[in-house]
């Protein structure tokens, strides 16, 4: 009976990952990229195959390499220097420009892709500023498949919202907020109360349709094709944590996880808590 339920759960999910790369077949740039680790954002041949499987529910249930690899994958920077801030230069025009190499970078996605093979994503995040680290993880996203931006702000009955960076697959949204913290600013009850706020971001949205319009016309989601959304809260910190964990539903994990996460999203989303959205307003222009 248990392989029975196993092997439709298998189908279920290929049946997923089947509908989104025919929805993204006519515009092969942006096919979703299957990524085995946070790290493998920023490497162009570091591509999975499909995950099928039910992960393990707890807290560290996006966690699916063994120790040994993790610890194979992190002995590679042991001897590195630690990333020096000064050495980047930023320029008018929004280019990036890495002194010891004398290279120019079009945008911070590609200046922070090229010089993970030279240092910890850890140390090279934590040089850049918060709104660096923003752009960087929208441009992550998109670079994934996703219709990503960062900065939405909004205000209901008197108080003012701000989500740092947002995106969406389909009727899904991630609502996410960005952590530049240290080992010892994330601790595990600063964190817990930032999974809470962010969910109350949530809520507050779908209190008003024309705000929830504005959210998904900047996500790129015609009137005529909305007929519900489901808005799913997510914590990502720069720095590494000790262990990722679920908070009430929530999502509390640092970036080394990050693509792993959004790689296995449809297998374990119905285990996340989300808000559903299902009023809008859209606004002529």
């Amino acid at each position: 009976m248990d392989d029975i339920k196993n092997t439709k759960d298998h189908l279920e999910l290929l049946k997923k990952e089947l509908i989104i790369l025919y929805e993204y077949s006519e515009k092969p740039s942006r096919f979703p990229i299957e990524y085995y680790s946070g790290m493998d954002v920023l490497q162009d041949n570091s591509i999975s195959s499909l995950y099928i499987g039910k992960p393990s529910i707890g807290k560290n249930y996006f966690s699916y390499r063994d120790n040994k690899e993790e610890n194979q994958n992190n002995a590679k920077y042991k001897n590195f220097q630690k990333f020096q801030p000064h050495n980047i230069i930023r320029h008018k025009d929004k280019t990036f420009t890495y002194i010891p190499l004398e290279k120019t970078y079009p945008s911070i996605f590609q200046c922070i892709k090229d010089l993970t093979e030279k240092f910890s994503t850890e140390d090279l995040l934590a040089a850049f500023t918060w709104q660096e680290f923003e752009q960087f993880i929208s441009s992550a996203l998109d670079h994934y498949g996703y219709h990503a931006f960062r900065t939405f702000r909004f205000t209901i009955n008197k108080k003012r919202h701000e989500v740092d960076v947002l995106a969406r697959e389909r009727n899904d949204i991630l609502f996410i907020d960005t952590k530049r913290w240290n080992s010892k600013t994330a601790n595990e009850s600063a964190l817990i109360k930032a999974a809470q706020e962010q969910f109350l971001r949530a809520q507050h949205l779908i209190l008003n349709p024309t705000i929830a319009g504005r959210l998904l016309k900047k996500l790129h989601f015609s009137n005529q094709k909305f007929k519900s959304c489901h808005i799913y809260s997510i914590i990502l910190v720069s720095s590494n944590l000790k262990e990722n964990l679920i908070a009430d539903g929530v999502p509390i994990l640092d970036f080394a996880h990050f693509n792993e996460f959004l790689n296995n999203f449809q297998s374990i989303k119905n285990i996340l808590k989300y808000v559903k959205l299902s009023k809008i307003v859209f606004q002529k222009n």
